[in-house]
């Protein structure tokens, strides 16, 4: 059955219940009983209505982050879903669900994913282990008069700069959220080590006309634009 347009749904209800769920929780939101065995959830894929409305405001964009919502509990379901958010010049507001592409007929296409990010995301999150997956979603966060405290990320936030460069892309026809561990900051209790990663999906087998210097942020491959970093808040905000 053909899921409706969500961008004039905003996800509120879903986005509190990710901000309150208790953190012991988090990683049974990640995974869904299938066959008696827990599948846990990689990809997540913008439906085609919605990637086709994105692509008529991609020029007006003025803000974008990612937020992380939750549905309730339901043993059998990822119930864990992102919501991409953009704000244009104009003040409109759109949200986009995001749905985990388990759950998605399969038209047995191989994705191409270069080095990188099969290291960060394949295996870094399909191998960590489940207990620390509540871990990857907190940090401590130092204020300037104020107690140290432990603060849960609610979104990620895309830099002007990349915007930019999404805004010079030819037709995007595709948007993907992969998981993942950026384990350099595993270690580090002041950063959020859960990595979302962006691609966009475009017409154009080659992307050098687009990169405006920004290969060190983007990664480029045949036919997808991967966003690699993303400023999560809290602690960054």
């Amino acid at each position: 059955m053909k899921k409706p347009n969500t961008h004039t749904k905003e996800y509120s209800k879903e986005m509190e219940r990710w901000k309150h769920e208790d953190v012991l929780q988090l990683a049974n939101h990640f995974h869904r009983l299938k066959e008696n065995q827990f599948e846990r959830s990689n990809e997540f894929a913008m439906q085609d209505d919605d990637v086709a409305l994105f692509e008529t405001v991609k020029e007006h964009i003025k803000t974008m982050k990612i937020y992380l919502a939750l549905d309730a509990k339901e043993k059998e379901k990822f119930t864990f879903f992102p919501i991409l958010y953009i704000d244009d010049h104009d003040g409109n507001k759109y949200h986009f669900k995001m749905y985990d592409k388990a759950s998605e007929s399969s038209h047995g296409e191989a994705e191409f994913v270069p080095e990188i990010f099969k290291n960060m995301i394949a295996k870094n999150w399909s191998e960590i282990d489940f207990h620390l997956i509540d871990d990857l979603f907190t940090a401590r966060q130092k204020k300037e008069n104020a107690p140290e405290v432990t603060v849960r990320v609610e979104h990620y936030k895309i830099c002007d700069e990349i915007i930019v460069v999404l805004q010079k892309l030819p037709t995007i026809n595709g948007i993907t959220f992969y998981s993942g561990i950026d384990m350099n900051k595993f270690s580090d209790k002041y950063q959020i080590s859960f990595t979302p990663v962006l691609g966009f999906k475009h017409d154009q087998a080659t992307s050098e006309n687009f990169t405006l210097g920004f290969q060190s942020v983007l990664e480029f491959s045949k036919g997808e634009v991967f966003v690699e970093y993303t400023s999560p808040c809290p602690p960054t905000c």
